[in-house]
């Protein structure tokens, strides 16, 4: 073959590739769903949302693992297929969201998170306000999952999306941030109403955070709230 016939060769397999690497995908997904008990008829259900959902910028990852974890818990198929559905136009909301709040390319965890949060009842201008405040992409996914069960606890998105802004900007670690849903539940049990749970959970209301009030001190910390980086747990701090 000469070289006019090799540079033709190689361009019908660079032509080529797109297609073939997406039909491997579909491949992978395919295998993965029917690896983990789909029947065959839902695995085609799922692939074709898949690739409808993937034309419109949103990855198939995570609608593969809610099919799995729904066959998983027995949800009968055609309940699947239309969760999914629901499912992958929430994603594709909250993908545009996401790319709005400046993530550029955001990962599936981070769009499922903010797909499962807006339809937890946040808007797409807090769950921006999530993606923002986030220090890394890594920690936008379990910013808004947080912000999303505060919300489902009764603390109303606003206040949710309050309090774990201002503890992504004080930089409380991440066990802190993720021990804020089983603290408020604990507050709860105590007695405490959503708005004494939400005031409870500022200890930096009024900085430079979105709340704007003063800071409350450990002193009036209820017992399991994590405390703030400029008042460590210790003996020298009570």
């Amino acid at each position: 073959m000469n070289g006019h016939g090799v540079r033709w060769l190689a361009l019908a397999v660079l032509l080529g590739l797109p297609g073939a690497l997406a039909a491997q995908e579909q491949g992978g997904l395919e295998a993965r769903l029917s690896a983990r008990g789909l029947p065959p008829d839902l695995v085609q259900e799922v692939r074709h949302i898949a690739t409808d959902a993937e034309s419109r910028g949103v990855p198939a990852g995570p609608l593969a693992d809610k099919a799995i974890e729904g066959w998983a818990k027995h949800v009968p198929a055609a309940r699947i297929v239309q969760a999914l559905r629901a499912f992958a136009g929430q994603m594709a909301e909250a993908a545009a969201a996401v790319r709005s709040a400046g993530l550029e390319h955001p990962s599936g965890s981070v769009i499922a998170a903010a797909a499962e949060a807006m339809g937890g009842g946040l808007k797409s201008d807090q769950v921006q306000s999530v993606v923002r405040a986030a220090s890394s992409a890594e920690e936008a996914s379990p910013g808004l999952s947080v912000a999303a069960s505060l919300a489902a606890q009764g603390l109303g998105a606003n206040q949710a999306v309050t309090i774990v802004v201002d503890a992504m900007r004080h930089r409380e670690s991440m066990s802190q941030l993720l021990d804020l849903p089983s603290v408020a539940r604990s507050m709860h049990d105590q007695g405490m109403s959503a708005g004494e749970i939400g005031e409870r959970l500022l200890p930096h209301h009024g900085d430079d955070g979105p709340g704007g009030g003063e800071h409350h001190g450990d002193k009036d910390r209820p017992p399991g709230v994590p405390p703030g980086p400029d008042h460590p747990a210790g003996p020298d701090h009570p």
